[in-house]
This record gives C-alpha cells, sequence and structure tokens, in this order.
C-alpha cells in the first residue's frame, strides 16, 4: 500500500504521521499478469475472492507507473514536501512535490497537506500529499 507523511497537531505540537495515498484501491505489481489473474479466478471459485474485484481491475499506463515510482521511491512513501507560495503560485524548493507544483490543485496549510489530480487515462485521479507551506506573500 503506498504510503505518504502527513503532519498532525495534538498535545500541543506537530507530528508526523503515515496516510494512504490511495485509500480505495490495492496495487499488485507482478511479471506475470496472466499467472496473476489465473490465481485471482481461483480465489473467485474458492470464494475468497469476488468477481467484481476482478471486473474491476486496471492495469497502470507507463506515464502512471512512472510517475508514481518517481514520487513514492522503491519504499512505496512519499515523504513531506515544502515550499512557499509567491504571486499565488505554488513552489516546492524540498521533497517529491519538486517539479510536480502543475498537479497540486488545492493546498490545506492548515492540516499541511495537498490534493493533487494525477491524470489516469482519460479522467483524474485525486491523491493526498503532505506539503508544508513555509512562506506566503
Amino acid at each position: 500500500m503506498p504510503t505518504y507523511d502527513r503532519m498532525k497537531r495534538y498535545q500541543g505540537q506537530w507530528h508526523v504521521e503515515q496516510g494512504i495515498a490511495f485509500p480505495d484501491y490495492i496495487f499488485l505489481e507482478t511479471k506475470n499478469a496472466e499467472a496473476l489473474l489465473s490465481d485471482m479466478e481461483k480465489c473467485c471459485q474458492e470464494g475468497k475472492l469476488s468477481r467484481y474485484a476482478i471486473q474491476q481491475m486496471v492495469s497502470l499506463q507507463p506515464e502512471q507507473e512512472d510517475f508514481l515510482r518517481n514520487v513514492l521511491g522503491t519504499e512505496k512513501h512519499m515523504g513531506i514536501s515544502r515550499g512557499y507560495i509567491k504571486d499565488g503560485r505554488t513552489y516546492v524548493m524540498r521533497g517529491p512535490l519538486k517539479g510536480k507544483e502543475k498537479l497540486i490543485c488545492k493546498i490545506d496549510r492548515h492540516k499541511r497537506l495537498a490534493k493533487l489530480k494525477i491524470p489516469v487515462g482519460d479522467s483524474c485521479q485525486e491523491m493526498q500529499a503532505g506539503l508544508e507551506i513555509i512562506s506566503k506573500n
């Protein structure tokens, strides 16, 4: 499960916690898609998995896979990014969102979160990422 760092404030201090990047999705990585599908079919027949789950399976496009590998790294985890806002534009100085400012559609400075819209085929998928804005003018 891909995860990301986020900041939460409690007991008078900020704490770093992990959140699930895509809470509604399960990612399966395989070198043999046919064998995976066959194993999933067996699980359906044994009643361990619903047929609906197999019908909803989608393969990632190469550019989507590259994006996820880039921001999540080999550990499938995204750290907190840091940046600033100048003249209404967001600039990320450090972290996995550096250079990906165009994907940020909303920033919650109070919760230190950014909502990203990632192109997925003909639609967009939303994900959250930790983003600390250190200054705004």
